[in-house]
């Protein structure tokens, strides 16, 4: 009978994990009960080497309130982990997970518009290059993707986008990665050690008072006014805190590359502050190095454009080449002699050290910052064995979390966004649910969490509420935060008149921050209130919502930006990353009808310097790049190579103007299958555009004739599931 009783078992096992037949699972379950879970998963060496220390972290965060799963496998297949997560979502409310040690990474092609900025050549590159790691596979539920056959690489396994997926992000849990360091010994010392500080900071009860910002050369066109504009929305974001009167008690700094030749020195003092809470750094980056300043070319022009010669002749290997470059800035022969000797190439090296972080140098730095947002490319790229936020909590140190990106990011990209929800003691990882992109992702433990302050709301209980009616009646909180979070419940819980209220917040609100959260859901909607609020951001106090508002304007065309584009470009010229969006945008017009533009608004202007701006204007919008383009897309005796280029570059810019002349040549049956292919994936982009409609009654009428090529369709249907998305 027992053996009955077990055979009866073992094939209702097999039936209720049928994806899972090869992978056994252990699951440990909650000792505690609670209105959300969680799950910590790992693979069955890790768990086996470091039990004592899961155990104890899984009991310090059910102290906290928050029962926990402990799930172990030998995984195969990121499927494997995903499908557990959705069970445990259904039957037990799940908030997120952490993934210990070798958990598989999903690597995703054909998704890079659910990126920030990333547009690598999908088709030129390896695929553990190209494709994106990106745990959004896991958190997101509703994004759909096709295995690429026999692709796995170790722990990467790659996946298209399917066409019919949803092409917009909406967490519905969040994720983090505790991943060990090949260059840092053993991984399962490490996990054990991490683990060991991660419960000390859980049971520190370490309120946020310290914040420290740095800005890198080259971080938003090295505009001074939008460095200056981050301290307004701080002190939104965080009330009254950083006001006091002594920085003991409670201080944000802001470090700007420009205030020394080299500021790695007092990047790295900042770092190994004892009593850091919070960094963020505004850089370039790689995974293996943080640039945090140029050479300081104004102080020795001619050692600086040595150096740089040096490295671009190594980097090339063609001295001649490099030789002739460097005549052009008035070097003389002594640059490049002995360039490449060993003396010669470590000099340059502490030359170039100064300017950065690199991978070897984290250890010794110890980072004390408990939390550090990587507003970098490449910080956070986990399919490298060694990558600088894994570094950072790894260290010695009280670093327990990094936020940062896993391949390159937009500048004109957001990196504050919900901050203030940190100091009220609200999990990273529900912090972090609602702002993902493709590559974002928490190195570290999300569940770490700063000290509420006294007699504050626990806001952790709060965010798995989705009664649409409790959070209308928050959107005049006092906490602009908590007005953030309820303009998103009531967007992603599609509420009724969510679009007026979107409007009438960017009209009226007096928190830049909440103004911003405002437009960025408009966008979404892309309706006509959105275009009202675009034309009222031009004219915000906050240069981040002046300078997406002019970005925007050209990626919608609509004419009737074109007077408000014109008065930004010029009445805001100090501002230099929002000029160069605003040129950018002009370009996207037709041409006769921007110099009518730009006509009409000079015709009653006589200050001084008129005529000058408006020559620089005529000149920008009547030397537009845009029917060059145009001209090698539809020039069918240029080389494929050429061509492609050119359709490219239609996804970072639109150029109305010349959509028709583009959208035949994908409708002509005589063009190349590639070229017709690779234009649907480029007005896919073109989501905004007022000009939408066209493109998808073109796309529609290709998917209907029998002679299309079965190599567009899925790009026909993509770009159509895209184009008529309102999220």
């Amino acid at each position: 009978m027992i053996k009955r009783i077990e055979l009866k078992c073992y094939f209702l096992l097999l039936i209720v994990f049928a994806p899972f037949a090869l992978c056994a699972q252990n699951i440990e379950k909650p000792n505690v009960k609670g209105k959300t879970s969680f799950a910590i998963v790992t693979d069955s060496k890790t768990l086996q080497e470091c039990s004592k220390e899961i155990a104890e972290y899984k009991q310090t965060i059910e102290s906290e309130g928050l029962p926990s799963f402990v799930i172990s496998s030998d995984w195969q297949t990121p499927e494997q982990v995903k499908q557990i997560l959705i069970k445990l979502s259904k039957e037990n409310n799940l908030e997120g997970a952490v993934f210990i040690g070798d958990v598989p990474i999903a690597m995703l092609m054909k998704a890079q518009f659910l990126t920030s900025a990333y547009k690598m050549d999908e088709r030129k590159n390896p695929l553990e290059v190209v494709a994106v790691p990106s745990d959004r596979f896991y958190d997101d539920f509703d994004l759909k993707f096709n295995k690429i056959a026999d692709s796995t690489k170790g722990l990467m396994h790659f996946y298209e986008l399917a066409p019919d997926s949803n092409p917009y992000i909406e967490c519905d849990i969040y994720t983090g990665r505790i991943v060990a360091q090949k260059s840092n010994g053993c991984p399962y010392n490490q996990i054990r050690k991490y683990l060991e500080k991660a419960v000390a900071a859980h049971k520190d009860k370490n309120q946020f008072n310290q914040f420290i910002s740095y800005t890198g050369h080259g971080s938003y066109s090295n505009s001074i006014t939008a460095w200056r504009a981050e301290q307004q929305i701080v002190n939104e974001q965080f009330g009254d805190l950083f006001k006091t009167p002594r920085i003991d008690d409670a201080s944000a700094r802001y470090i700007r590359y420009s205030m020394q030749d080299y500021m790695k020195p007092f990047v790295i003092k900042e770092l190994r502050r004892p009593d850091a809470d919070f960094m963020v750094f505004h850089e370039h980056g790689d995974f293996h190095r943080m640039y945090l300043s140029g050479y300081p070319e104004e102080r020795n022009p001619k050692e600086y454009l040595s150096v740089t010669m040096r490295s671009f002749a190594r980097r090339d290997r063609d001295i001649e080449k490099t030789r002739q470059r460097a005549e052009k800035y008035g070097l003389d022969s002594a640059w490049y002699v002995n360039y490449n000797s060993p003396e010669l190439v470590a000099a340059d090296s502490l030359y170039d050290l100064q300017t950065g972080i690199i991978l070897e140098e984290v250890n010794d730095i110890a980072p004390n910052a408990r939390m550090v947002v990587f507003d970098a490319c490449y910080n956070a790229d986990f399919r490298n064995p060694d990558f600088i936020a894994g570094k950072f909590i790894m260290a010695p140190g009280k670093c327990i979390v990094g936020f940062g990106n896993s391949v390159n990011v937009l500048q004109d990209k957001s990196a504050f966004d919900l901050l203030g929800l940190l100091k009220d003691g609200v999990r990273v990882g529900l912090w972090a649910q609602h702002i993902n992109i493709l590559e974002s992702h928490i190195i570290g433990d999300p569940t770490f969490h700063f000290e509420p302050y006294p007699n504050s709301e626990n806001l952790n209980e709060i965010f798995s509420i989705k009664d649409n009616s409790y959070w209308f009646g928050r959107l005049d909180d006092p906490n602009p935060e908590i007005q953030n979070v309820a303009l998103i419940k009531l967007f992603v819980g599609n509420y009724k008149d969510i679009s007026e209220i979107l409007l009438n917040k960017v009209k009226h609100s007096s928190y830049a921050i909440v103004r911003y959260n405002s437009l960025y859901l408009l966008e979404k909607l892309n309706d006509k209130n959105y275009w009202e609020a675009l034309k009222l951001s031009t004219k915000d106090s906050f240069e981040y919502i002046r300078r997406i508002a002019v970005t925007r304007m050209g990626s919608i065309g609509a004419e009737e930006f074109l007077p408000y584009l014109i008065d930004t470009y010029i009445n805001d010229i100090h501002s230099a990353r929002i000029i160069f969006n605003a040129g950018s945008s002009l370009l996207c017009f037709d041409t006769d009808k921007a110099v009518k533009a730009i006509e009409d608004y000079f015709a009653n202007k006589n200050y001084f310097n008129a005529s000058k701006d408006k020559d620089r204007l005529l000149k920008l919008v009547k030397d537009n790049p845009g029917k060059e383009s145009v001209t090698s897309i539809v020039d069918s005796g240029k080389s494929s190579r050429h061509r492609v280029s050119y359709i490219q570059f239609l996804r970072n810019r639109q150029y109305h103007q010349n959509l028709e002349e583009v959208l035949k040549v994908m409708e002509n049956p005589a063009e190349d299958e590639l070229i017709r292919t690779m234009i649907a994936e480029a007005v896919a982009w073109w989501r905004l555009s007022y000009k939408r409609d066209k493109i998808l009654e073109s796309c529609r009428k290709l998917l209907t004739e029998t002679q299309t090529p079965q190599q567009m369709r899925p790009a026909l249907e993509s770009a159509i599931t895209r184009l008529t998305s309102n999220k």
